[in-house]
């Protein structure tokens, strides 16, 4: 009988990665976002509601809301906490231009 040592790692926490460890892992994803959902996450990870997106870009609720999921989906991300951990490795490029 043959058995495999698989050794189990335990994933690290995003809010404990250091800045070098979020750019390795979500660098290449967040290239993979698109204008609108990039200006979105932005907006999102800096604690901006939904409906105050949605006015701020003049967009219905609905579609900041699907736009977030899709963001949420390419980024592996669980809730907007995560969103705004992995944003550390990247600088808001949106706000410092408009707001």
């Amino acid at each position: 009988m043959i058995t495999s040592n698989i050794i189990s790692f335990k994933e690290i926490p995003l809010s404990e990665m250091d800045s070098a460890t979020l750019v390795s892992n979500y660098g290449t994803k967040l290239t993979l976002l698109t204008k609108k959902q990039r200006v979105i996450f932005d907006l999102l990870s800096n604690g901006m509601m939904v409906k105050d997106i949605a006015k701020h870009l003049q967009l219905a609720e609905i579609t900041v809301k699907v736009v977030k999921a899709r963001v949420m989906v390419i980024l592996g991300v669980k809730n907007l906490q995560e969103m705004a951990v992995i944003s550390k490795c990247n600088s808001c490029t949106y706000l410092k231009q408009h707001l």
